[in-house]
């Protein structure tokens, strides 16, 4: 299984409300007892949208396998 997760600080928390962020126990928590993590990055960062627009990106990458 593969997921991109939005962290609490990217710039959308406060402008996007039909989006969700957690923080990084919170993602954590997902996969706990029914998964295996085989990678898992916290990534935050300036950045570009894909509308060309300047934000900050805090962002959770991860691969989990079912166990």
């Amino acid at each position: 299984m593969l997921g991109i997760f939005f962290g609490l600080n990217d710039s959308w928390v406060n402008i996007k409300k039909q989006m969700v962020f957690l923080s990084k126990k919170q993602v954590l928590d997902l996969f706990k007892d029914s998964f295996e993590i085989i990678e898992f990055n916290e990534i935050e960062k300036e950045g570009m949208t894909g509308l060309g627009k300047r934000k900050h990106w805090h962002i959770y990458n991860i691969i989990a396998k079912k166990i």
